[in-house]
């Protein structure tokens, strides 16, 4: 493919594993592609997209929102990108910032603030009305102490983190007690108001503040207290039109209330019936837990194209309004059932199933593992697609029951 100075080009705020999709979408386009990541990612990816022509290394700690627009402005200042596109939540502001400063299509400068901020979305949501938990603001988990034991149960997170990262439901007043003891300096804090329900998101492509398309997924977790996803289930609508209806509803309201511009809104939600939802949390980047790959999948066609078009301020190429999922697809999480060392991790069965797209281990044999209570926690993977959600639920507890997985006790300290 021929890379001359004339082809439009992109700067990437971030290139993990879940944006290649990005890269190969870009590669197809004729793009070039200026990434803001670390060394090693670099190393890693240039050699397999040539689509990648310039790179800015990020300096500082990686996950911290501060160190990458330096880089960002550095290397938009050499490419004079026709669009930016963050991909993580340590991305999303310093993205946000140079779409701004470059005057290309985006999130907004105040929707990209409020969703790195909980609290900030809490507040926004109440003034446009929109059902969520009930919730205090702490700096102090000890302050909330009266309003939380009145409540319980509860759950307690951090206002700023993903992945289930300090995320815990408190059902008793010896459990607060001991939260309080354990997590009283941590910083700022939400203590919400537990709400019965199944999970699900909402995945939204939003160009000029209007809804273009919408996907919803069903998600299964570990349950309480710390509600790790392990599983994925995208074109969950189709099953379920009353929620759907209500999904679709509720995440209008969200774009509304964060006058959202361009890109994706990706909202999470309990449903204490299908036309009863409150809001979890709302975030403006690529979800995590190969979301985006599972949608492309069940609707048949390319997100990430879609989503690099509208930050080129196309229309995207969207599936009909009319259509439904074309298949069921997900993605499984393996989880550790108890504390130990990890010896074996054989998944060779997983590799012989047809429905299997892609999948890897996460973590390798040598490492000290615990039943799931952040998603970096999580064993192994898998992407599956299946003609149907019947078929689509078997597989994965065929994959389950079929991974092979030794723990043995760890050595006492």
């Amino acid at each position: 493919m021929s890379l001359s100075g004339t082809q439009r080009s992109v700067v990437m705020v971030g290139a993990g594993v879940m944006a290649e999709g990005y890269l190969r979408a870009a590669q197809r386009m004729g793009l070039r592609v200026g990434l803001v990541e670390t060394a090693a990612r670099h190393a890693a990816l240039a050699p397999r997209f040539p689509c990648v022509v310039d790179f800015e290394p990020v300096g500082g700690v990686a996950a911290r929102d501060e160190s990458w627009l330096p880089p960002a402005m550095t290397l938009a200042g050499r490419l004079a990108p026709d669009a930016v596109l963050g991909f993580a939540e340590p991305h999303v502001l310093a993205t946000a910032i140079l779409q701004h400063r470059l005057g290309v299509p985006g999130p907004g400068l105040d929707a990209a603030t409020v969703s790195r901020n909980k609290a900030l979305q809490r507040g926004e949501f109440a003034r446009a009305g929109l059902p969520q938990p009930g919730h205090r603001h702490t700096v102090r988990l000890s302050d909330a102490s009266e309003w939380a034991l009145e409540r319980l149960p509860v759950v307690v997170k951090p206002v700023s983190l993903q992945g289930s990262t300090g995320v815990e439901r408190i059902d008793t007043p010896e459990h607060w007690q001991d939260a309080v003891r354990r997590r009283d300096d941590e910083g700022p804090l939400l203590v919400e108001s537990y709400v019965e329900g199944p999970e699900y998101s909402i995945e939204a492509l939003v160009r000029d503040g209007q809804v273009l398309f919408t996907n919803l997924t069903r998600k299964e977790t570990t349950g309480a207290p710390f509600f790790v996803e392990l599983f994925h289930e995208a074109g969950h609508g189709a099953r379920n039109p009353v929620l759907r209806k209500a999904a679709d509803e509720l995440c209008r309201g969200v774009v509304a209330a964060l006058r959202l511009g361009t890109g994706i809104a990706h909202l999470e939600f309990r449903a204490r019936t299908d036309d009863d939802l409150v809001i979890m949390e709302v975030a403006v980047r690529t979800p995590g837990d190969h979301i985006l790959e599972i949608v492309s999948l069940a609707h048949d066609f390319d997100v990430y194209e879609a989503c690099l078009r509208m930050a080129l301020g196309e229309q995207p190429r969207l599936p009909p309004v009319d259509r439904g999922p074309a298949r069921s697809a997900g993605s499984l999480f393996l989880g550790a059932d108890r504390a130990g060392i990890l010896t074996a991790l054989d998944l060779s069965d997983w590799a012989a199933q047809e429905d299997v797209v892609h999948h890897a281990a996460r973590l390798a044999p040598g490492t000290a593992v615990r039943p799931a209570e952040d998603s970096g926690d999580r064993l192994a993977y898998a992407v599956l697609a299946c003609p149907g959600a019947a078929e689509l639920a078997a597989r994965a507890e065929r994959l389950r029951a079929t991974a092979h997985v030794e723990i043995t006790d760890a050595a006492p300290a």
